[in-house]
């Protein structure tokens, strides 16, 4: 199945860690979503989907991927989006693909986000918080890594404690991941 990421999973360099492995195809070819734009979520550098006729989402189609790449992708969506089907056009061809929508837990906020901006402005954070993230998939599972995360959230703990705590040592970097 084809995914459509428009969001952190467009940049290769999130995707390679995420997935934990260079996934092949890289420079993937850019699609659209139809219908929709995109805002950021609330309290977070991410962006949520928000139905908008006549407006449009870029992204980039990525096929190809593994059973353990989409559980890592799933662990890294965590409780903020599910998969769904949706029609992307490429080419001027319309083409089923998977894209994470938000579910009730993600809140959108009304600030338009742009991935030139988010690049700019947020990436290292991200890649940093990506990298810590990932280091609990096989440790724990995504509900208790999102309870684990906020927990540390709301007492201002750095994350690096979190999962040095959880992993037993330092965050571990992924071979082939950068």
């Amino acid at each position: 199945m084809q995914f459509f990421f428009f969001g952190l999973l467009s940049d290769p360099e999130i995707l390679n860690l995420v997935a934990g492995r260079p996934v092949p195809g890289d420079p993937f070819p850019p699609a659209r979503l139809l219908g929709h734009r995109l805002v950021h979520m609330r309290r977070e550098t991410f962006p949520v989907l928000v139905a908008a006729p006549g407006r449009q989402v870029p992204g980039v189609l990525v096929d190809g991927l593994t059973e353990a790449d989409v559980g890592r992708i799933l662990f890294f969506e965590s409780v903020e989006y599910e998969p769904r089907p949706v029609a992307v056009d490429y080419n001027s061809d319309t083409l089923e693909a998977l894209a994470f929508a938000t579910t009730a837990h993600a809140l959108p906020d009304q600030e338009p986000w742009t991935f030139e901006d988010w690049r700019t402005r947020f990436k290292a954070h991200d890649l940093r918080e990506a990298e810590l993230w990932m280091s609990l998939h096989g440790i724990v599972d995504v509900a208790e890594a999102d309870r684990l995360w906020e927990e540390a959230r709301a007492a201002k703990r750095p994350f690096t404690d979190l999962v040095a705590e959880v992993c037993g040592a330092a965050p571990r970097k992924e071979t082939g991941a950068r």
